[in-house]
Parts: C-alpha cells; structure tokens; sequence
C-alpha cells in the first residue's frame, strides 16, 4: 500500500536535493574571490544535500530484499548522518554572516571556542546515542522518534540563529540592501521550515525551505557581478569603497596596498584596448593569487589595490617583494613582451590613513618629487601632511580660522602708498601657521577652493565697501588673486558681478589676478573671463610671467591692465649668475612696457633686490622690505596719514603725507 506521507516527505527532500545540486553546479562555475566565506556556503549547501538523501536512501535499503541486520546499520547510520550535518548548520550559518559582515576579527581565541562548545557537546551527545538514546529512539522496526535531547539541539540552534541575526542587524552598514534582504530573506525562510517541523513532525519541509534560501543567498551575495570589473574580473571601484567603508565603522586594520601603473595607457595607444586588456586581466590573477586571505581591487585604469587584513609586516613586506619582482619581468601576450613600470605604496589603516578620501591620495597624488619605486611607511608622510593640511582647511572655514591680510604696494613716484595685495593666512590650532601655496595646493584638490575663492572675494568686498568707498582713502584698487584655474568656469563671473552689486562697490577699485600657467588649462575661458570683467569695470592683471604658457603673440590678444613679476624668483632662478638675472628681468620689463602695461615689482624681501629694482622701469612694487603684510585696519591707518617710504643706508623709514 502507498504510503502518502512517505511519497510526500520523499518529494520535498528530492526537489530540495536539486535545488542544492543546482547550486553546487553554479557556485563552482562563479570565480571564488572570498574563499573562506564561499566554503562556508559550500558547506551550508553540501550538508543540506545530505540530509535531503539520508532519508530516500534509508527507506531505498529497507525496501530491498537483504538482510534486516543490515537494513538496520543502513537505517541507523542515515539518521545519524542526518542529525551530524544538521546540528552543524545553525553555527557554520552563524560563521557565514561573520564572514559577510567581516567581523571575525572582533572574536577572541576564548570566544570562538566557546561559539563552538555547545555544537562539540552535541555532537558528543549524537555519538553516545546508541547507548543514551538523548538525541533519538527506535519505536518501531526502523522507526524512530525524538529524543530530549532534540530539543536541545533545537535551542542550540535558536541561539545561533539569534546571535548571527543580531550580529547582522549591529553590522548592518556592512552589506548592501539587496544583500541584506536575501540574508532574512533566508533566515526567516530556514527558521520556518524549523518551527513547522518542530511542531509537526510529519511535515518534512525544513530542508526544502533550506534550500530554496540557499538558492537565494547564492545569486545575491555569492554571485559578485555587482562588484566585479568586467576587463580585469577583480573586484571594482564600488566595492573598493564599500569595503574600505566598512573596515573603517569596524574598526578593523588593514593595511591598504596601491599598485599605480605608470605606462600602462602609452602601451594601450600603441597595442590597442583588447590587448591591453587581456593584460589587465593577467596582471589581475597575478595579484589575486594569494597565499594569505586578500582581497583586490581594479579602481582606475592603471591602478590596482590590495586589502590586506591580519597581515604582519613582514607579511606586506614579502607581498610587496613579490609584486616588485613580477613587475620587474616582462609581461608576454601573444608574442609580445611589455616591461611595465609601476609605484607601490603601502597605508597602514586606520593608523596613517583614516578615510576612503585619504585612501585615494595613493593613487592620485603626484610622486614627481621621489624616484623611489616603493613608498612604505615615512615615506607617505608627504601624504600625512596633505591630509593633515585638508582638516585644517576644513576647520579653517567651519572655525573662521583665516587671516585676510594686506601687502602694501607702493607708487615708484615718491614709493606713495597706492595700492593693496590681498594676501590669505591659515593659523592652524594643530599645525600652526600653514603656508598659502600650501593649502592652496591642498584647497584645490579637495574641492574647498571654491568656497575659498569667495570668501576672499566677499570679504575684499566687505572691506571696499567701509573701509574705501565712505572714507577719505586714497586707494586706487586692490589686487585679488584668483587662487586656481579651476575657479574659472561660467558662473564665475556671475557670481563675482552679484557679490559686487551686493556691497554697492566700484568694480574698478577690484583687480583681479591670474597666474600665467592658468592658460594651460582654460585659455579660451580665461580670456572670455577677462573680457566680461574688463567690459564690467574690474581690472586683470597677470602674475607669474614668463613667456612660457602666453607668448608676446598671444598676450596681446588678453584684456588685461599690468602684469606682477616676481623678482625673487627671477634671481633665485639664477643664483649663482646675477648678470643673468639682470638681464631676464630687464628684457621681461621692456617687452611688458612695449605692451604698454603696468609693471608691478613684487618679492623685494631685500636690500639688495630694493637696488635691483630701481635699474629697471616700473610703476609699483612691494615686497617684505617695503612692508611686510598688514592688517585691514593697519592697512587704513597708513593710506589716512597717506604713508610714503624714504630709503636710507640703514632701512626703511615711514613718513606721513606731511612730513
């Protein structure tokens, strides 16, 4: 007679066979890039399979004609093969979302053997049943039912199945929210199948709930597709950045390992995008071939990271050998051999680097200033600072923490005070005084130059609109620099012509400028840019000339007043010739002058540049031994008692209008 109940629990436990196979057969075609947490799946999914044959096997050698004796061994060895593997389960599921949420760190030796204790007792407990019969009973010819010690085992597994939930939800940052659904999805699905079974026995559906959830943790966690590059088959930038993220809330050190490609574009322009990319994906198994858990990461085109956990330093340090080494062979791609030339650099993390901005200063950060092929340790100092620098910048601006000061420019007729230079300061609480070329390097890699720029502007601004415009000064303008050529963009000039109209200032009491390099990068924008100021009242001047980016040809074509020339930099150049300096500031003033603009003299820090200066034709000059730079307020009192310069063979001595 068929036996309904049999036919049922035999159909669930063989459509749950499949489900499993079919993940075995998907999981071992995917590349396996986290290994211990695939084996963990693996497991999971390999102990579903056998407890879904141990019962259809069972029943398969009673139904044969052989001897009960035998019949016995077989039926009595399944059920404890089933209870073997699925008492494991609940801890190596528990194990699998440590790995997911990568907090194995956080657990002590003690702790991870006391996780494991009660599974070895109840194991222990499962082998000692043929003589105590605590985890199941014979009640019939090859029947059997539960012993107390079942339930035991069922509480043993709640509370592995609470702790890996609450060690999800705490990491919950950890994972993204498709994965995150899947992961309940197939707790909430297992522990279903449990209670149904707990409660009624003859419904066999907890391991076909298992296995459905298995199906689904498989294509939305173990399937990386989402954080896979598609040339190399590492892992992306997205997931470089997720991961970082999270070993950072973790708390978790690492030490970050950045491999930058310096020619790998050139050979891509000469052997084609295919070929190169079959490089990639060469130089990519390579870095993935680790003998130690590392995880890489392809986030540029010729750059490369490694996350490293659990690594000592002789660990990285050997890493880092063997990457050298490789790079320093040829690379062969069908008949051809490639040498490439890369940098390694090497953050320890959280301890040098705190940030995934910070992170990313390995790769983007110019290395001009080393020739060293492996930057480990100090050697990133370079980098600290530039970090350092940024927070200082940031609470600069939060804090109010900038100085906008003055440099008096003096007339050449009489060396009258007649025009001001804004300067920036940054006085740091932590790092101190912060040189301007400095942070502004920092301010325009960083995205704060913007913000920069127009507090300057509003505050030379400000400064007008009191301080000149509703007094008796006698100020002609005010030189404002444009910090960086990235400012120059449309609404600039726009946003400049509201502040402006916001104070009720005259534009012409404003002086704008631009360094000479900016050309390089906005030519056609920076002449447009100068034409709506000229038009609209503000005056341009250039800085940092030298023929080099602007020659005579394309200067004429510029709306501009004047240019600054720096005449410290001039002779420094030329230091150890002074006849040659002589001549490159005598031939830059003349072919100025030929263009019939002014010709400001800035840097003279010294006597000896003082004299310089009065051998060449110029209408304004300044420099710290004119004045070092002032306040606003000093800045006024100087143009009210109209100051003018006397220079004598013991200095510099300051008189009033009248005296």
């Amino acid at each position: 007679m068929l036996d309904i109940a049999l036919l049922d629990s035999t159909t669930y436990r063989i459509a749950a066979a499949i489900i499993c196979i079919t993940c075995l057969f998907y999981s071992t075609m995917m590349r396996k890039r986290n290994r211990i947490r695939n084996r963990l799946f693996l497991l999971l999914v390999i102990f579903t399979l056998i407890g879904c044959c141990t019962e259809p096997l069972s029943y398969l050698a009673i139904s044969t004609p052989i001897p009960d004796t035998i019949k016995w061994i077989i039926s009595y060895v399944c059920q404890m093969i089933y209870y073997i593997t699925h008492y494991a389960m609940a801890l190596i599921l528990f194990l699998y979302i440590v790995s997911i949420t990568g907090t194995a760190f956080k657990f002590s030796k003690g702790l991870r053997r006391l996780i494991v204790l009660p599974l070895i007792l109840l194991e222990i407990m499962l082998l000692t049943n043929p003589f105590t019969e605590l985890t199941f009973r014979i009640t019939g010819k090859f029947t059997y039912g539960r012993g107390a010690g079942l339930y035991l085992a069922y509480a043993a597994s709640v509370a592995y199945f609470l702790a890996g939930f609450l060690l999800l939800v705490k990491s919950w940052y950890v994972i993204n929210g498709m994965k995150r659904v899947a992961m309940i999805y197939f707790m909430v699905l297992a522990l279903t199948g449990a209670l149904v079974q707990l409660f009624f026995p003859q419904v066999k559906c907890e391991l076909l709930c298992e296995a459905i959830g298995l199906s689904g943790i498989l294509i939305m966690i173990e399937k990386d597709d989402d954080r896979m590059d598609s040339q190399s088959e590492a892992y992306n930038r997205s997931a470089f950045v997720q991961d970082v993220t999270a070993f950072f809330k973790l708390g978790r050190a690492f030490k970050a390992v950045c491999i930058r490609i310096e020619d790998l574009d050139n050979y891509r322009k000469l052997f084609g995008y295919e070929r190169i990319d079959k490089l990639v994906a060469q130089i990519a198994d390579f870095l993935m071939d680790n003998k130690k858990e590392t995880y890489a990461y392809r986030t540029g085109v010729e750059v490369f990271y490694l996350l490293c956990t659990d690594y000592s330093d002789e660990d990285i340090r050997a890493l880092v050998d063997r990457i050298t080494e490789r790079f320093d062979r040829t690379w062969e791609y069908e008949g051809s051999s490639i040498r490439l030339d890369t940098r390694i650099l090497v953050a320890d993390c959280p301890g040098q680097f705190s940030s995934i901005n910070d992170i990313f200063l390995l790769d983007s950060s110019s290395l001009d200033g080393t020739e060293k092929k492996i930057l480990i340790g100090s050697d990133l100092d370079f980098l600290v600072r530039k970090i350092e620098v940024e927070k200082a910048i940031g609470r600069g601006i939060s804090d109010k923490k900038f100085s906008y000061l003055y440099t008096p420019v003096y007339s050449m007729d009489g060396l009258k005070i007649k025009l001001a230079h804004m300067t920036l300061k940054l006085q740091d609480e932590i790092l101190g005084v912060i040189p301007t070329r400095e942070f502004m390097e920092v301010a325009e890699g960083t995205g704060f130059i913007d913000e920069i720029q127009y507090k300057i502007i509003e505050e030379v601004c400000r400064f007008l609109s009191y301080g000149v415009d509703k007094s008796d000064m006698q100020m002609d303008f005010v030189f404002v620099p444009i910090m960086s050529a990235t400012v120059i963009k449309n609404e600039f000039v726009k946003n400049v012509k509201n502040i402006v109209d916001h104070y009720g200032i005259d534009p012409s009491l404003i002086a704008f400028v631009l360094k000479e390099s900016y050309a390089i990068y906005a030519r056609e924008a920076m002449s447009q840019m100068m034409s709506s100021f000229v038009s609209y009242g503000i005056r341009m001047y250039i800085s940092e000339y030298e023929a080099g980016f602007l020659g005579l040809n394309t200067l004429v074509n510029y709306e501009f007043e004047g240019v600054i020339l720096d005449i410290r930099s001039i002779y420094e150049t030329d230091n150890d010739n002074m006849d040659n300096a002589d001549i490159v500031l005598q031939n830059r003033v003349n072919m100025i002058i030929q263009l019939k603009k002014n010709v400001v003299l800035s840097g003279i820090d010294s006597r000896l540049l003082y004299d310089k200066m009065l051998k060449v034709p110029i209408n304004y000059a300044e420099g710290d031994f004119l004045s070092p730079t002032i306040t606003k307020n000093e800045l006024q009192n100087r143009f009210w008692h109209g100051e003018h310069l006397v220079i004598t063979k013991d200095g510099v001595e300051r008189l009033e209008e009248d005296e």
